[in-house]
C-alpha cells in the first residue's frame, strides 16, 4: 500500500510542480540555449529538477503520516530515521548547487567540494558502506572506519556525476533513473525476506524511495520527453544521481553479499561505461574532464542517422536488460 501510494503521490506532485519550475526559469532567465554540441534548436527552461526535487519529497512527507512507514522509521531508536535525515540534508544540498550551478556556471572544483560535502553528511548519518562477505572467504569483512567514509563518498559522487553526464538528450536521464529505480525497489523486496529485523526494515525504507523516485521520473518525462518542455538540469541531474547512490547504500549493498555491488552498477552500466571512454577520450586528446564534448554514445547514434526518439528508447531498451540482468543476480546470488 505504502509503495503504490509514495510512487502515485510522486508522480503527480512532479507533474504539478514541474510547470511551476518552467516558469519560474523563464522568470528568472535560467534556459539552455542552443550550442554547436546542443540537440535542441530554441532555449528551454533548465531547472526542471525543481519539480522532481518537489515532487518526491512531497510523496515521502506525505507518507510519512501512514502508519507503517512510521513506524518503520521509529525503529531501533530512530535509526532509520537518521539516515533518512542524512538523505534530506545531503540530496538538498546537491540540488541548491546544481540550481545555481544552472543560473550562473559554478568552478569544478566548488562543485566537487560541494558533492564531497553532500556524500560525508548523508554518510554521517548511517548511510555507509560498512563492508561486504567476499567470495571463497567465510565471515563478514567490515571495512575499515577511513576506508568505509572513502568508499561511501566515492561512490555517492560516482552516481551523481554518471547521471549528469548522461542527461544529453531529452528523457534519457529520467528514462535511465526510472528504470534503475524500478529496479532497485524489485530488488529491495526480493532481499527484504531476511530474518535480520534491521536489514529488513532498512530495505523496505529502500523500497520506498525507489518507489517514489521512480513515480517523480516518470511524472517529469510527461515534460521531458522529445521534444521536451523543460531539462532537469544540473539541479534534477545531481538530486537523481544522489538519490540512487542513497538507495543502493542503504538498499542492495546492505546485504553484505559480494554479488550484491555488482546490482547497482550492472543497472547503470551503460551510463557508466560512457563517462568511462569520455574520461578517456578527453585525456588522450589533452582535454579537460570535465569539458563537454560531442562523442557520447548517444550523441554518435544520432550520428548514424538515429532519430532523437530512436536513440533514447534504445538506450531504456539496454538499461532494461542489464536491470532483467540485476534481478537474477538478486534472485541467484545466494548460490554465488
Amino acid at each position: 500500500m505504502v509503495y503504490f501510494l509514495v510512487f502515485v503521490i510522486a508522480l503527480i506532485g512532479t507533474a504539478v510542480f514541474t510547470p511551476f519550475s518552467i516558469v519560474l526559469a523563464r522568470t528568472f532567465d535560467v534556459l539552455d540555449y542552443p550550442r554547436s554540441r546542443k540537440v535542441h534548436r530554441q532555449p528551454l527552461p533548465r531547472w526542471g529538477g525543481i519539480g522532481i526535487f518537489f515532487g518526491f519529497f512531497l510523496a515521502v512527507f506525505i507518507v510519512h503520516f501512514v502508519p507503517s512507514f512510521r513506524g518503520l522509521l521509529a525503529y531501533k531508536s530512530g535509526e532509520l530515521l537518521k539516515q533518512l535525515t542524512g538523505i534530506v540534508f545531503g540530496s538538498s544540498l546537491v540540488f541548491i548547487l546544481g540550481l545555481i550551478d544552472d543560473k550562473k556556471s559554478v568552478r569544478a572544483v566548488t562543485k566537487l567540494l560541494t558533492q564531497i560535502i553532500a556524500a560525508y553528511i548523508a554518510m554521517d548519518y548511517g548511510v555507509r558502506i560498512s563492508g561486504l562477505t567476499l567470495p571463497f572467504v567465510n565471515g563478514f569483512y567490515e571495512f575499515p572506519k577511513l576506508l568505509a567514509q572513502v568508499l561511501t563518498v566515492f561512490w555517492i559522487i560516482g552516481f551523481m556525476n554518471t547521471i549528469n553526464l548522461a542527461d544529453g538528450l531529452d528523457g534519457l536521464a529520467a528514462g535511465i533513473v526510472a528504470v534503475a529505480s524500478g529496479t532497485f525497489f524489485i530488488v529491495a523486496l526480493l532481499q527484504g525476506q531476511t530474518k535480520i529485523v534491521l536489514l529488513s526494515k532498512q530495505l523496505m525504507m529502500a523500497a520506498v524511495l525507489a518507489a517514489g523516485l521512480a513515480g517523480a521520473c516518470i511524472g517529469f518525462l510527461l515534460y521531458n520527453f522529445h521534444p521536451a518542455k523543460v531539462f532537469m538540469g544540473d539541479s534534477g541531474a545531481l538530486f537523481l544521481g544522489f538519490m540512487l547512490a542513497a538507495i543502493s547504500t542503504i538498499g542492495t549493498l546492505k546485504t553484505t553479499a559480494f554479488v550484491s555491488l555488482f546490482i547497482p552498477v550492472t543497472v547503470v552500466a551503460l551510463p557508466i561505461m560512457d563517462v568511462a571512454l569520455s574520461m578517456f577520450r578527453r585525456m588522450r586528446q589533452g582535454m579537460g574532464l570535465m569539458q563537454p564534448d560531442k562523442d557520447h554514445i548517444h550523441h554518435r547514434l544520432l550520428r548514424f542517422g538515429w532519430s532523437h526518439r530512436e536513440v533514447v528508447l534504445l538506450i531504456y531498451v539496454f538499461t532494461l536488460i542489464l536491470s532483467i540482468g540485476s534481478i537474477l543476480l538478486t534472485v541467484f546470488k545466494g548460490r554465488v
